[in-house]
């Protein structure tokens, strides 16, 4: 029983280190699109039913929904907010289809133009880096021009009129995007 559970935690460890990366991974944020081949992060398309939350695939191909929250929070109070509600957090994005895919549903459930991702992007020794706060791969960009900000740290938010993204300051109050 030990050896199993001993194991089994093993397993655990090792899968996380190998799929994810180390925890605090920054990589330099430049315009670009998925690095992989296959499209991660594909979403289907909401059902009739479902208004403003859809399901979808993660970077690991696990099954996630997704929901646009109206209710505007900063950066960090959406995050929360994520957690609390749905024990998620603020969606990353990984390919183009992903992307429009969000945009998309944000556009149709708020009239607000930008709302929040869960990414940072932060400004150092004259390079920007940018992360997802889930800690999954950076591979997939789409920033609208001029940026990323070159100001310090900002948090990134989806436009919803061309889907770019913006580094916006974190304590702006924005709808929000969750997946879990």
């Amino acid at each position: 029983m030990k050896l199993f559970l001993a194991l089994a935690l093993l397993g655990a460890v090792s899968s996380r280190r190998l799929s994810e990366g180390p925890l605090e991974q920054e990589v330099p944020a430049e315009q670009g699109s998925s690095v992989l081949g296959e499209e991660p992060g594909e979403l289907e398309p909401p059902g009739p039913e479902e208004g403003k939350s859809f399901m979808g695939r993660g970077t690991l191909g696990r099954r996630l929904r997704y929901s646009v929250v109206i209710k505007d929070q900063t950066f960090h109070g959406a995050m929360s907010e994520c957690s609390r509600i749905f024990s998620g957090r603020l969606a990353s994005i990984h390919s183009k289809s992903a992307n429009e895919q969000l945009r998309a549903a944000a556009c149709a459930h708020t009239n607000q133009g930008q709302v929040w991702v869960g990414g940072i992007t932060s400004f150092t020794g004259g390079r920007a880096f940018s992360r997802w706060m889930d800690h999954s791969p950076w591979n997939y960009t789409n920033w609208a021009r001029g940026n990323p900000s070159r100001a310090g740290q900002n948090c990134i938010a989806l436009c919803t009129a061309g889907g770019h993204w913006r580094s916006v300051s974190c304590s702006t109050r924005l709808p929000f995007i969750c997946e879990y």
